[in-house]
């Protein structure tokens, strides 16, 4: 591949690319952009903001372009999962948190729905 044997320069990521997700178009604007633009399609992958393998592929892009080997996405996966919980557990707590805050501010009164454990 012809970046695997540039020097080492940091990766900046760049704007290249327009993507329209065409099942969000009207089906004549999609058929337009196919005729007229056609030279300008590129077959490509394209990976959501909001997928769990958005940060994995910029990391891995990032590390091809540096010449560096691609890191073991497994344990990328293991170490997302892990904060996923960690955060999970953290809202959690603040939950509990709030819930002896009520109890320590007053009377205690029950309200419909609340139980105390």
């Amino acid at each position: 591949m012809p970046t695997e044997n540039k020097p080492a320069e940091p990766f900046l990521r760049e704007d290249r690319y327009i993507v329209l997700k065409l099942n969000r178009l009207p089906k004549d604007e999609t058929e337009y952009l196919r005729d007229c633009q056609s030279k300008a399609m590129v077959d490509c992958v394209v990976v959501e903001h909001d997928w769990p393998e958005y940060h994995l592929v910029w990391a891995m892009i990032e590390h091809r372009m540096a010449g560096k080997p691609v890191p073991d996405f497994n344990l990328w996966r293991r170490a997302d999962e892990l904060q996923q919980r960690l955060n999970a557990a953290d809202q959690r707590i603040d939950e509990l948190l709030a819930e002896i805050a009520k109890v320590r501010q007053g009377p205690c009164k029950m309200i419909v729905g609340d139980e105390l454990p």
